[in-house]
């Protein structure tokens, strides 16, 4: 058949399925709204994919017209399809249309095979060469192979020979063809050769016999292979896999014979002659007991060497090579036509087969010969890939066989152990460690794989951690690449191998703190180390917490003696971290409590007092805990009161420990509140208020996060005096006079200029409305050396003010007297204290107008080096304003969790305009919103605490009190300027409205006054009124519905 002939059939093809489809479209327009209505769409959809019509097991013809030719060319579409259930049903249906019963004529068959098969298999379109595959497989089989052998009986022309004529070609590359077409035509040829593989026909002669001797097929096969293999290298580990899969068919005595001839044909050294002889080994184990010279096992120590050497040059470099030259020639005519250069480098992602058998082999050893893979390893792979001598391509090969390695021995430790060699953590360290390495990307890719085999594999987290910071890693190994690969590995640790690994991270620092010499590497390991087991506390908590505590107060023979105030001070602080972190994910709040029990007070140094008042407070803490045991949801109130009171007494048994200065005052406090709790309650909530209120203003997210749950177990008991407390926090102003007033600080240390100055810097303090402030950030301390990510962020660091306060007298002295120094020496005088150390002056003429000038200069420039040295005024008011912001905020955590547990309480409407005035006055954007929001959740809990028949929500409301709320939050309403407070005072006094009006009789006519006529009101007044008459509607439309289903 020519090709013109075939052009003109596809063209009649194509044109026969446009008119049947254009008819099943006409079709469906007519009968689609009953169909639709009776059948399953996935059905529809499967129908429509493969319809029973083109499905239908009938022979080809030879001469297809019409509705055969459409239902061919429909077969064979499918067959490319990419849907593997769509090739495997065309693939059927083709093999049955073409040798089901007498089969179809030897023209046809001629026909598909040589216009349809062969020459789909150069296609590159989606899943072309997979269906048609399928088909060429199972059609040569019958074909060529046992039992049928149709070629012998049924198609007498259509012999081995004539069918590989065909193949050749289908798939010849001749001329000057473009580079893909060149790729899918070789490809093609790779298939075909292939199929007649899977076809197991290759080892039969013409008459059906056994050709044992000769292997006719099979030679002229593995001929074309390794030709195909030789001239385009990049091919050759396909057509060496082809080769070995050709070896299960074969017995022992074929095989040698199979890997003589491949050393005749070329492939001496190479990778697919070692993978050869590898599957060769697989299936006759017994090679290696013979006394043959030919038999080579390429793993054995003696061949060792010249292994590396063919996994080195061999295989990928020459596919590179080959790559590089097709890269060069096709940039040379790019250049002619003035395009650009890529010097991108082309490395294949993908690995030799050879690997994947090197793997199956050790694994098939087992551990037992870790010493026989030890020596592999160090040759083949770390002395090779990863030598200083290797290419860059070289050692990204490295990389994906120590990741293949890796993921195959996960569960073997012996195996494991070896891959972390020498010269390949030196290449990962180095590549890791910078973006400009070649490869990075490679190594960072490895670092991801080990992350991953840790977390699959938890069993095998030990010997990875010990391997990455020990051995032939190093112990800062996430600081040296600058990954958090360690971190991720501790996070995924199982608790039952916490103390495990706590011996692997604790081992090198051990010996380092022992036998350095170096002090400082001492401490930064050190450092390390405790941000370690700060990072295991998420993963395994209880062994984290007994090292760090041991850290914080035993003394420890192994750290020297200066870093011992250095690791104390960083174990106290990242246990305290810890405490935070567990406590604010824990449910059950007696875990802290537990935690703090477990300390050891033998470790830390008391004297007798503190050692008495430490002992009389664990114990009262014991009875605490037992009582708040049954504290859950649905507790007694009792319960939840002595659980607050165990975790008060924790907090304060735990700065105790610190040696906090305030630890004592918390205890004794404590006792107060106990007492006042028997005789006077509500006096005892204001006193419990400003205890919590003492907690959260100071530095510690522990504090923080342990106020704010005791204040959610005491939140029923919450006076409304004691809620007045909080309150007040809100109206302070967000300066140093605002400062002054809440923290009491001396009256003498602020600059009544200062005050002044205040509203004038507003507009321009950094903590304007545009800017926010960190709500993690503490009140004055801010810790900008070794910021973390997510919620580990969360340092706990301690103040340094006193110290600060302490030698801010001395340095102002030294200032003045360097400033006295300065200009003695410009105007040549002296103060008068100095008199008799003074040297006697007899210049005393008169100084020039030069003189004066540059005089001026002198004293101009000694003022200016003063005023750089004077503390700024701009800061320390910035500072003063941060402690009051930040102060609000925790006073606005406390509300938050008082709304969420107290909505329906009518002492909670005395927060709506305290938190407006807040929105209305801050300049601080960030607690304007976290005030609406309050409001917000609050008129959603309360609504929901009505829907749900709570009778405090709708009785227990004081009507003339309730009154009162509204008419401040309303004057609150009239006297915003922006949207923000508009947004947040129409709900506020929607809550407040609605709470008078199921305060009584009355109610409505109560609200209505103060509400009143808006004509003339602002546009806010009116959106409240609009409010409030849409309430009251909706209001009226529910209680109808309520008794209407009440009559039902």
């Amino acid at each position: 058949m020519t090709k013109t002939a075939s052009a003109k059939r596809k063209r009649a093809e194509r044109e026969a399925l446009k008119a049947e489809q254009a008819n099943k479209r006409t079709k469906n327009s007519h009968n689609g709204t009953a169909s639709a209505d009776t059948s399953d769409p996935n059905a529809a959809a499967v129908a429509a994919r493969l319809p029973k019509a083109v499905l239908e097991k009938k022979l080809f013809v030879e001469n297809s017209t019409g509705k055969d030719r459409v239902r061919e060319a429909k077969l064979y579409d499918l067959l490319s399809s990419e849907n593997e259930t769509d090739r495997l049903e065309a693939a059927g249906a083709i093999v049955s249309s073409l040798l089901d019963g007498e089969g179809v004529p030897e023209a046809v068959l001629q026909r598909h095979l040589d216009w349809r098969l062969f020459r789909g298999l150069a296609s590159g379109r989606a899943g072309s060469r997979l269906g048609y595959s399928i088909v060429l497989t199972e059609v040569l089989s019958q074909l060529l192979g046992p039992p049928n052998y149709l070629s012998r009986e049924r198609y007498p022309n259509l012999t081995f020979d004539k069918v590989i004529e065909m193949l050749l070609e289908r798939t010849h590359v001749g001329g000057n063809i473009p580079g893909q077409e060149e790729r899918d035509l070789y490809f093609g040829q790779l298939f075909g050769l292939e199929c007649f593989v899977r076809a197991r026909v290759l080892f039969v002669s013409e008459d059906g016999r056994d050709d044992a001797a000769g292997c006719e097929r099979w030679n002229e096969v593995l001929r074309l292979l390794v030709n195909l293999g030789n001239r385009k290298i990049w091919l050759r580990p396909q057509c060496g896999w082809v080769v070995a899969q050709a070896l299960e068919q074969l017995d022992e005595s074929r095989i040698l014979s199979v890997l003589q001839q491949l050393s005749v044909l070329g492939w001496l050294e190479t990778p697919e002659r070692v993978g050869i002889w590898l599957v060769a080994f697989e299936q006759c184990p017994g090679l290696g007991s013979r006394e043959n010279s030919g038999v080579y096992h390429p793993l054995a120590p003696k061949h060792l060497d010249q292994l590396a050497r063919i996994l080195k040059e061999g295989g990928q470099d020459d596919v590179e090579k080959q790559q590089q030259q097709q890269q060069q020639q096709q940039q040379q005519q790019q250049a002619r036509r003035g395009g650009h250069k890529n010097r991108q480098a082309n490395w294949s992602p993908t690995l030799h087969f050879v690997w994947d058998l090197i793997v199956r082999h050790f694994l098939r050893r087992g551990p037992e010969h870790v010493e026989e893979f030890r020596v592999f390893w160090q040759r083949v792979v770390d002395d090779n890939l990863f030598a200083k001598t290797a290419t860059e391509g070289q050692k990204f090969r490295g990389f994906l066989v120590f990741q293949k390695f890796l993921q195959s021995y996960a569960d073997i430790d012996d195996l494991l152990d070896v891959l972390f060699s020498r010269n390949f953590m030196t290449c990962l360290i180095n590549q890791a460690s910078g973006e400009d390495r070649f490869l990075h990307r490679a190594a960072l890719k490895t670092l991801k794989v080990i992350e991953d085999t840790s977390a699959a594999h938890p069993d095998a987290t030990g010997i990875i951690l010990d391997n990455l910071i020990a051995n032939n890693g190093l112990y800062r190994f996430d600081v040296m690449t600058k990954s958090k690969t360690v971190d991720k590995i501790l996070q995924h640790v199982q608790a039952e191998t916490g103390e495990d690994v706590i011996q692997v991270l604790s081992g090198p620092v051990m010996k380092a703190s022992t036998t350095s010499k170096d002090i400082n590497a001492v401490k930064l390991d050190l450092r390390v180390y405790i941000e370690y087991i700060f990072r295991l506390t998420t993963s395994a908590p209880e062994p984290a917490l007994q090292e760090l505590t041991s850290l914080a107060y035993a003394k420890l023979v192994w750290i020297p003696e200066n870093a011992a105030a250095l690791v104390k001070e960083l174990s106290r602080s990242r246990l305290q971290s810890a405490f935070a972190k567990l406590s604010r994910k824990a449910e059950d709040a007696n875990y802290l409590c537990t935690a703090v029990q477990s300390i050891n007070p033998d470790y830390i140094r008391m004297d007798g007092e503190m050692k008495k008042e430490v002992k009389e407070a664990r114990k009262r803490l014991e009875k605490l805990m037992k009582k708040g045991q049954s504290a859950t949801e649905g507790a007694a109130d009792e319960a939840k009161v002595a659980q607050g009171l165990a975790l008060l007494h924790a907090i304060a048994i735990f700065q105790l420990y610190n040696e906090e200065p305030d630890a004592f005052q918390l205890l004794s406090d404590l006792k107060e509140y106990q007492a006042r709790l028997q005789t006077d309650e509500e006096g005892a909530a204001e006193f419990l208020v400003e205890i919590l209120l003492a907690l959260v203003s100071q530095q510690s997210s522990l504090l923080r996060e342990i106020s704010q749950r005791v204040f959610g177990y005491f939140s029923s008991r919450v006076s409304p005096k004691a809620l007045e407390l909080l309150l007040d926090v809100l109206s302070a102003d967000e300066s140093a006079k605002g400062q002054q007033a809440l923290f009491d600080v001396d009256a003498d240390d602020v600059d009544p200029e200062d005050m002044e100055e205040d509203e004038e810097d507003d507009s321009e303090d950094e903590l304007g409305s545009d800017v926010e402030v960190d709500s993690d950030v503490e009140f004055a301390t801010l810790n900008v050396g070794g910021a973390e990510d997510g919620e580990e962020d969360e340092e706990d660091d301690e103040s340094d003010n006193d110290d600060d306060d302490a030698d801010a007298d001395g340095e102002e002295a030294k200032n003045l007297e360097a400033l006295d120094e300065a200009l003695g020496k410009i105007l040549n005088s002296h103060r008068l204290d100095k008199d008799q150390e003074a040297e006697s002056s007899d210049d005393d003429s008169d100084m020039s107008d030069g003189d004066m000038l540059e005089l001026d200069d002198k004293l101009a420039e000694v003022f200016k080096q003063r005023a750089k040295a004077a503390p700024s005024k701009k800061k320390e008011r910035k500072a003063a304003k941060e402690s009051v912001v930040n102060f609000k905020r925790r006073v606005l955590d406390l509300l938050e969790t008082y709304v969420r547990n107290e909505a329906a309480n009518p002492t909670a409407l005395a927060v709506l305009q305290p938190v407006l005035q807040l929105i209305r006055t801050t300049t601080i954007k960030t607690l304007a919103d976290r005030g609406f929001e309050l409001i917000k959740d609050y008129q959603k809990r309360l609504r929901k605490a009505r829907s749900g028949g709570n009778k405090a929500a709708k009785e227990g409301v004081d009507q003339e009190a309730a009154v009162e709320v509204l008419k401040g939050v309303y004057e609150e309403l009239k006297a915003g300027e922006t949207k923000a407070h508009a947004k947040a005072a129409v709900p506020a006094c929607l809550i407040a409205a609605s709470s008078v009006f199921h305060s009584g009789k009355g109610g409505r006519a109560a609200v209505d006054a103060v509400v009143g006529d808006v004509k003339k009101g602002t546009a806010t007044q009116q959106e409240m009124k609009k409010a409030w008459d849409e309430w009251c509607r909706n209001h009226e439309a529910l209680k109808k519905q309520a008794a209407s289903e009440k009559r039902k």
